[in-house]
């Protein structure tokens, strides 16, 4: 239910917005004001993981106010409808981003600021065919976050 690459770049963040609240409509949800802020908190910070504080701290900062509990409830909503992806790190804070590609990937998150990066290149395949050559196990999903530093945050702490 995502978008390629090149429909993320052809895409404005009306247009993304648009789009997901389409889905949710398709989905038979209702756009009530509440679920517009919430998903333009995610547009605007697209490229960055967003946990529902993350969430809620950003509305406040844009002069709204949502309860955490809808922020929640409206997160697990998109999750199902597939226009969020979750991204478990190791600080047990669930982190959520759009979800932009149906292909397989991964992500390299940085821990400082939660930047986050898709690529596509799976070092995980070959061990893959090995558990079904050797073992005979059908991995059936694997999923992969690699954390460290942006190339910014990297530099910042160099200074």
């Amino acid at each position: 239910m995502g978008w390629t690459e090149k429909e993320k770049m052809m895409l404005g963040e009306e247009a993304m917005q648009d789009s997901i609240e389409y889905k949710l409509r398709e989905q038979g949800y209702k756009i009530t004001e509440q679920r517009k802020i919430i998903i333009e908190a995610f547009v605007k910070t697209k490229n960055h993981l967003l946990s529902a504080e993350k969430v809620y701290d950003w509305i406040k900062d844009h002069g709204q106010r949502i309860d955490l509990s809808t922020i929640y409830r409206n997160i697990e909503i998109m999750l199902n409808i597939g226009v969020l992806k979750k991204i478990s790190l190791d600080n047990h804070v669930d982190q959520y981003k759009l979800s932009v590609t149906n292909e397989h990937h991964h992500h390299i998150v940085c821990v400082s600021c939660g930047k986050s990066e898709i690529f596509k290149d799976c070092p995980v395949l070959p061990i893959e065919k090995n558990l079904i050559d050797k073992l005979g196990f059908t991995p059936i999903e694997h999923k992969l976050e690699i954390l460290g530093y942006c190339k910014k945050c990297t530099w910042k702490s160099r200074d």
